[in-house]
C-alpha cells in the first residue's frame, strides 16, 4: 500500500464548469495524494459529480462553512499526509506535478516549500500565456505575490509552526502564508516547471479589486514594506487589475511589451507573448472528449513554424488551425514548439 505524501483541499463555493477537470487532474496524480473536497455550494450538479467520484476522496464534507480559508483548513485537518496544498474549483494540475514536487523534497530534505510555474486560461478556454508574477524566491515576496498558489506545496509541520492559514482572509490567504513562511526563514525552492493551469476569470473585473481584497492587500503591504516599496506595491496591484481585466487588449499588450525586457523568459516566451527560437507552450487535455486540433492566434505581423507531435507547419499572423493526427486523451500534454521568423507575438491557443 502506498502512503500518501500530499493532501490537497478543494473548497467549492459554487458550481464551476471546470470542476470536473480540476478533480480529474487530482485523481490522475495517483496514490501519493489524499483529496479533501469541501462543498458549500448546495448545487445538485456538484453533488452529482462528487457522488460519481466518491471513492477517490479521503474526506468529503457537504454543507455551509465560514469561507474558503476555513474550508481549506478543514480539509487538511481531516487528512494525514505531510505535504499540503489546495486547488480552487477552476484550477487544474498538470500530469505528474506531485511526483515532480516529491522528487525535489526527497533530493533536498531541507526544503519546506516548493513551487512551479502555471499557465493561464480565460473564461472561453483559451490559453493566453504563463503566470508572469511567478519568480524565484527572494524578498520580492514581501511586496508582491510571486508564487502561483495551485503550483505550491509545503510541509504540514512548517505551516503549523507559523500559525497555519488565516481563516479571516478570503482573498490573500496564500500571499499572507508565503510572507509568514519567508519571515520564519523556511527554505523555498522554485522548480521552474509548469505544474498547474489557472483561470483568470472575467468575474475578477468586479470582484478582484473590491474593498475587502484591497483591505487584505493593504494589511500585508503595510506590515512588510518601507514607504517607497509600499507605494510601488499598491500601484503594481492596481495596474495589474486594470491592464489584465479592464483595459482594451491592444493597450494591455503595449504595456506588457514595455515591461517584457525586465521580467523572466519562460520556455522562450516573454511576458508580452514575444517568442524566442524553440519557444514551448504546454497544453493539457482534461476533457473526456478528444480535441481534433489546436487553434493558435498570433499578432498580424507574426510568421514562423510550429511543431506539434512531430508535425511541423508554417504559421502566419491571425488564427492558425493545426490538426492533430493523434488526438490527445484525457490527461495528455501537447507541447507547442514555436520557431518564429523575426518578430512574432503569441496571443492564445485553444483546443479545437
Amino acid at each position: 500500500m502506498v502512503t500518501a505524501r500530499f493532501a490537497i483541499s478543494v473548497p467549492i463555493g459554487t458550481w464551476h464548469p471546470l470542476l470536473a477537470e480540476c478533480l480529474a487532474s487530482l485523481i490522475a496524480q495517483g496514490d501519493i495524494l489524499e483529496i479533501a473536497v469541501l462543498d458549500a455550494s448546495g448545487d445538485p450538479r456538484v453533488a452529482a459529480l462528487l457522488d460519481s467520484l466518491e471513492a477517490h476522496f479521503a474526506f468529503r464534507r457537504t454543507g455551509p462553512d465560514d469561507g474558503q480559508s476555513d474550508a481549506i483548513i478543514e480539509g487538511w485537518r481531516n487528512t494525514h499526509a505531510p505535504i499540503l496544498g489546495w486547488l480552487n474549483a477552476d484550477d487544474v494540475l498538470y500530469p505528474g506535478a506531485l511526483a515532480a514536487a516529491a522528487k525535489i523534497f526527497d533530493a533536498e530534505p531541507a526544503t519546506d516549500l516548493v513551487y512551479g510555474d502555471s499557465t493561464i486560461v480565460s473564461d472561453d478556454g483559451a490559453y493566453v500565456g504563463y503566470h508572469w508574477a511567478v519568480a524565484p524566491p527572494d524578498e520580492a515576496i514581501l511586496s508582491g505575490c510571486t508564487i502561483s498558489q495551485p503550483s505550491c506545496f509545503f510541509k504540514r509541520d512548517v505551516i503549523n509552526g507559523v500559525g497555519g492559514l488565516d481563516p479571516a482572509l478570503h482573498y490573500t490567504m496564500d500571499w499572507d502564508l508565503w510572507v509568514r513562511l519567508w519571515r520564519a526563514g523556511v527554505k523555498f525552492v522554485h522548480a521552474g516547471d509548469v505544474w498547474s493551469r489557472v483561470l483568470w476569470s472575467d468575474e475578477a473585473k468586479t470582484g478582484g479589486f473590491n474593498a475587502q481584497r484591497r483591505k487584505e492587500l493593504e494589511r500585508i503591504i503595510g506590515e512588510n514594506n518601507g514607504v517607497m516599496t509600499k507605494m510601488k506595491s499598491r500601484i503594481g496591484f492596481a495596474l495589474h487589475h486594470v491592464l489584465e481585466y479592464q483595459a482594451p487588449a491592444p493597450l494591455a499588450r503595449a504595456w506588457r511589451r514595455r515591461k517584457a525586457g525586465t521580467g523572466r523568459i519562460i520556455n522562450g516566451f516573454d511576458r508580452a507573448g514575444g517568442l524566442r527560437e524553440g519557444a514551448i507552450f504546454p497544453l493539457v487535455c482534461w476533457s473526456e472528449t478528444s480535441p481534433a486540433g489546436i487553434e493558435i492566434e498570433f499578432t498580424p505581423d507574426s510568421a514562423g513554424r510550429i511543431t506539434v507531435n512531430g508535425q511541423r507547419t508554417a504559421y502566419k499572423g491571425g488564427v492558425n488551425r493545426v490538426p492533430l493526427d493523434a488526438p490527445p486523451a484525457c490527461g495528455d500534454i501537447v507541447n507547442l514548439i514555436i520557431d518564429p521568423s523575426g518578430e512574432s507575438t503569441f496571443l492564445s491557443a485553444r483546443w479545437a
